[in-house]
């Protein structure tokens, strides 16, 4: 038998009126109950307390996380900005951050793009595998 606490979360759960009283009637007591004798609705529900608690931490992983953050020039925000100031401050930080290291990335595959084609052209005048330039320059097939 469900407790009375359990009745009523249930109740505020599957009651759509907006007042969220506890249960008053034996009718809504007993749907409370069949609420949580269903194993699809204990289901959702202990999924989205799971969800909330998720979302609550990560919530706070984020707050720790823009505590931390810097201008770009490596300096503190200033203690007088707001909260929505510093994390927009953060996220555009991190935006740049981002962008900078697909450029990077970018710029790293075409010179390797380059460097392959190289070792291509070589193994063609060779008249050799690929793989035995690549060999020959001390790199792994996966490299």
């Amino acid at each position: 038998m469900a407790s009375q606490d359990e009745l009523n979360s249930a109740t505020q759960q599957a009651l759509p009126s907006s007042d969220n009283a506890a249960p008053s009637s034996p009718a809504a007591i007993k749907h409370a109950e069949q609420a949580l004798s269903n194993p699809r609705v204990v289901a959702l529900n202990n999924k989205r307390v799971a969800l909330e608690s998720t979302l609550t931490e990560l919530q706070s992983q984020r707050a720790s996380l823009v505590a931390k953050t810097t201008l770009p020039s490596g300096l503190a925000m200033p203690v007088d900005w707001s909260d929505e100031q510093k994390e927009k401050t953060a996220h555009t930080n991190a935006n740049a951050v981002i962008k900078e290291h697909i450029g990077l990335l970018h710029r790293y595959n075409e010179i390797k793009d380059i460097g392959q084609d190289l070792m291509g052209l070589i193994a063609d005048q060779r008249g050799v595998r690929i793989a035995e330039v690549m060999e020959e320059f001390g790199l792994a097939s996966k490299d």
